[in-house]
Order: C-alpha cells, then structure tokens, then sequence
C-alpha cells in the first residue's frame, strides 16, 4: 500500500459566481456540492485530505507531510492521470487515454526509481468493450525481469466486477509457461465512497492491486465486501498456485456510506491469516 498510503497538494482558491442569484461560492469548497463526497481518507492512521475543484479531485494531501501526494489530472471531464509523489519525488505514474466514445482504451502505470525520472517498471492495459457487462483487458508488463502477456475478460453486473478470468504465456531461454487467473468479487448494497466524483465512472476497475490505485480509484458502484483470486502455472519443470483473498468488515453512515472499513487477508481455507487488517475510514461534506 505504499503507493497509496500518502497524497495530495494544497489546491489553489478558485472562486466562481452563480449565474442566478449573483452570490459568490467556492468551487473547491466541497460543502458547497450537492452530492456526497469525501473529504478525509485514512489508512492504518495516516490521514489525507482530499481536495476538489467541483466534483473532480485535484489532489490528496497527508496531513503529516505535505510533500506526500496524489495528483489528478484532467482532460475535460475525463482522468488524464493520477501521480504519487513521496517527498515530493514521483513515485509512480497511471495515464489513461480513452476513444472516441469516451470509453477507457488504455492505462498505463509507471513505476519510477528512487531520482523520480528513470522508469524502473510499467504496466500496459488495453481495454475492449465488448457490452455493458464485459470488458478484455490486454495486460503488458515490461520489467528487468521478462513477464508474461495476460488477456483477461472482467464482468460486470449491476455497476460493479463480479469475476475475470484470464490467460497468457511467456518463453524464456526456450522454456514456455502458461499461465490462468480467475477472480470473484461481492459487494453490498451500499454506496462506494468515490462513486460522485467525476471521472471515476470511466476507470476500470482491474485485479492489479501493485499499483495502489485501480482497486481504490475506479467504476464500482458499491461498497466491496470479498474478494477471491487465483493464479496457477504450468511449465515442462512443474505448476504452482498463487491465492488472495480478503474480506471487508465496513460501518456505514446513515447515507449509506462508508466511514470504517477493516480489510482481513483470508487463508485458503477463508480463514483470517495472521496479518494486521488494513483499516480505512472516511469523512463526507456532508
């Protein structure tokens, strides 16, 4: 979670005037909204402040080190990127480009070493939109290390991703792996807590939680509950599996949004494992 865990930059005063009734307002004022938005995020105890120009994020800040920092950017009305700065060094780097029905097309996610410029490691998604319930994801790795292509189909139903599957293969030094993944989501009835900010409805939500971002910032229309998933491989030399699993335990405000939420990493017998939950809470402006 360090990737998240810290954010944000003090945004600039802007003021605009009401066309109707000539009063001044504060457009990045988030109490002057109509509609539910948080204000404060925190993880494990590390708070940040979450600041808006309307409804769209311009950054979050840590109230412990300003130089800690996510920062969004737009084009028009859609996310052009989100960037993590530590130390005011950025870390890591998503940018989205999306086509001509305003639909996602891509995202691709940078990883930067310690000087904040040289890429150490990037991550390529290639959507498809195939209907309002499934999309493929074609997903590069590049890195020192040789990663296999991925093609994975997420679904969807009701607003949210309930399951993917995907396959791919990579030959090294003549040796081919193949690999599959598959994973489950559920989600309550309640509200995610990002769901009025703008943009955020065209972010695909995906199974790539290594770069702190698309499982917080997405598509989703609920609050998330569980979620399952498994990888496996096969090579001349034998397979293995890989398995995750968490179960989310959330105290919701009288709107129907989150305020406590404790994430538990589950064994694969669905049992909790033996790591501290990971605990987020939430403040609204209103």
């Amino acid at each position: 979670m360090k990737k998240i865990i810290l954010s944000g930059s003090i945004s600039l005063l802007i003021l605009s005037c009401s066309s109707d009734n000539n009063t001044v307002t504060d457009n990045t004022d988030p109490t002057q909204q109509n509609v539910i938005l948080p204000v404060k995020m925190s993880i494990d105890g590390e708070t940040m402040k979450i600041n808006y120009d309307g409804t769209k994020i311009t950054n979050l800040i840590s109230t412990s080190n300003s130089g800690n920092k996510l920062v969004f950017e737009y084009n028009g009305d859609l996310i052009s990127s989100i960037k993590f700065y530590e130390g005011n060094v950025l870390q890591t780097a998503q940018e989205y480009t999306y086509n001509s029905n305003n639909l996602l097309a891509k995202a691709v996610n940078k990883e930067y070493a310690s000087n904040g410029i040289t890429i150490q490691y990037s991550t390529t998604n290639t959507y498809t939109h195939i209907n309002s319930n499934s999309i493929t994801v074609k997903r590069e790795m590049y890195s020192p290390t040789p990663q296999p292509v991925m093609n994975t189909t997420y679904t969807y139903n009701n607003g949210n991703i309930v399951g993917s599957t995907g396959s791919g293969s990579l030959t090294y030094n003549g040796v081919t792996t193949n690999y599959n993944e598959s994973s489950t989501y559920t989600f309550t009835d309640k509200n995610y807590p990002f769901k009025n900010v703008k943009g955020f409805d065209k972010l695909v939500h995906t199974d790539d939680r290594g770069d702190g971002l698309s499982f917080l910032f997405s598509n989703i229309k609920n609050n998330i509950s569980s979620y399952k998933s498994t990888t496996s491989w096969t090579s001349p030399s034998g397979t293995g599996t890989s398995f995750s699993s968490y179960k989310y335990t959330t105290t919701f405000n009288t709107a129907g949004y989150p305020i406590y939420e404790s994430r538990n990493s589950l064994d694969a017998n669905g049992n909790p494992d033996m790591s501290q939950p990971e605990i987020h809470t939430y403040e609204y402006n209103h």
